[in-house]
């Protein structure tokens, strides 16, 4: 069967599934960071990656290219990562074909876009989906060099490493379950060239890749905020599926699976149990060194659950065959990842509610400082949310109001936020209306440093209060003694 014929259905399915809602949920910080590292000049973006997130200049330079061409709107923005799921799901056919047969292979791919962390990923301007895709591409290009050792075939797999590599480098770890791979074929007779070959290119890719790791091993501090006690364990699986469901569901049916597969194709277990519990374990236990324990890290790990699923579910059907008519068993097997997906359900509407968990909801106070804008307004933030408010707000607003507050902006600052004014007063100016954005504080000025404080309170009175989810706006406007 053409492998087109495999991967575009099941590509559709993802397509499909992705790109339903995926303006309705508002663009939240992360995103908002992506938008403002297409929004600075390229001068100024090297000198912010050279301070933070190199680790995602790869990912930033692409969409830099692709707002040129397409656009900064919010489905622009996620488009990239709505095909990077649709590519994964169809090259997860693939590989499931490549693997086990047609059955397992469909099986999984169709089982990988029930997962409600999928569409989560999947709209979100964020590299993530394209570290899934490239994860699963890599492994399916290995896949085909061992069936067929040629140098043409290990170029294609170390290319896909290298970008996975520069994409995220934790997805790197998929190179465990990669060697276990290889180790598997040279005990079949593959021979001591496939070996070399794949040792080759492995150094290669370290060699290609160390500038990189190297300067994200000095950006460590970027992610200290990221924890490892009781608490994140237990949430883990539910952040990772989307779902603690559908975690309970893919876990079990995956075990059951390595069950199967003992009976049926024992070389494939190893691999594919190592590539989904072997990087979040190793994110776990280097915790004391690094702290990557963070489930959209490890989202890569998707895939090799979905495989071992479909090997619970479509193998013991595939078994029927000759018993049952071939409708009765692709009836069976829709059926079974029909009623998987009714279990994801409530994780896929949760995946696309807006604002995103732990946001505010800066569109609601966007729009309304949009309606009631005049020409000359200014904006300030406060409160214990005012360090993220800003660049959700601004993608919200673009260009205006113009932050009183700020000396030089976020991007030329060389970091992704603001350098503010030492002294707020000549920063202000004549503004006469300031919209006041604030975090979860009844008084708006509480948790602004003393001298901004000061200055509003003794030269702008509050005219109105309007308050959202986890946002409050509050209009200023220069009272008679502070007129100039």
């Amino acid at each position: 069967m053409p492998r087109a014929r495999i991967a575009l259905p099941v590509s559709l399915a993802a397509f499909t599934i992705a790109v339903i809602g995926s303006t309705g949920r508002q663009i939240w910080y992360d995103e908002s960071v992506t938008w403002l590292a297409t929004t600075i000049s390229w001068a100024e973006l090297w000198r912010v990656l050279g301070n933070l997130d190199i680790a995602h200049a790869l990912y930033y330079v692409v969409m830099r290219l692709w707002t040129t061409a397409f656009g900064e709107s919010t489905l622009a923005l996620r488009l990239p990562s709505i095909i990077g799921v649709a590519v994964a799901a169809g090259a997860l056919a693939l590989l499931g074909r490549k693997l086990y047969d047609t059955s397992v292979g469909v099986t999984a791919g169709l089982l990988f876009v029930a997962i409600p962390s999928v569409s989560r990923y999947g709209q979100e301007a964020r590299s993530y989906a394209w570290v899934v895709a490239l994860a699963v591409l890599a492994t399916l290009a290995l896949a085909w060099a061992l069936d067929r050792p040629s140098w043409r075939r290990f170029l294609l797999y170390g290319g896909c490493l290298l970008a996975l590599t520069y994409l995220h480098f934790v997805a790197a770890m998929v190179l465990a379950a990669h060697a276990l791979m290889v180790c598997s074929a040279v005990r079949r007779g593959r021979g001591r060239r496939t070996l070399g070959s794949w040792r080759a290119t492995v150094l290669l890719l370290a060699l290609a890749a160390a500038p990189m790791l190297y300067e994200a091993s000095t950006q460590s501090g970027q992610v200290s905020w990221i924890t490892r006690d009781g608490q994140a364990l237990v949430r883990f699986p539910t952040e990772l599926f989307g779902s603690s469901a559908i975690a309970w569901t893919f876990v079990s049916a995956g075990l059951l699976g390595a069950v199967v597969l003992w009976r049926s194709r024992r070389a494939l277990i190893l691999p594919l149990l190592v590539w989904a519990v072997a990087p979040p374990v190793i994110c776990y236990l280097s915790y004391p060194l690094v702290h990557l324990f963070l489930a959209r890290f490890v989202l890569f790990t998707l895939p090799a659950w979905s495989l071992l699923a479909a090997v619970a579910i479509a193998v013991p059907v595939s078994g029927l065959r000759g018993r049952i008519p071939p409708g009765t068993t692709v009836a069976v097997l829709g059926a079974a990842v029909v009623a998987v997906a009714a279990v994801g359900v409530p994780g896929q509407t949760e995946a696309r509610r807006s604002p995103v968990a732990g946001e505010a909801d800066y569109r609601a106070a966007a729009g309304l400082i949009d309606r009631r804008y005049e020409t000359g307004d200014g904006i300030a933030y406060s409160g214990w949310r005012g360090w993220s408010a800003p660049l959700p707000m601004a993608y919200q607003l673009r260009t205006k109001p113009r932050d009183v507050f700020v000396a030089v902006p976020a991007g030329r600052s060389g970091w992704f936020w603001a350098i503010d004014c030492v002294d707020p007063a000549p920063c202000v100016g004549d503004v006469r209306r300031i919209w006041l954005v604030v975090g979860e504080s009844w008084d708006p000025f509480d948790r602004l440093p003393p001298t901004r404080a000061d200055l509003l309170r003794h030269e702008f009175d509050v005219t109105s209060t309007d308050r959202f989810l986890g946002v409050t706006v509050v209009l200023l406007v220069r009272g008679q003694t502070g007129q100039h």
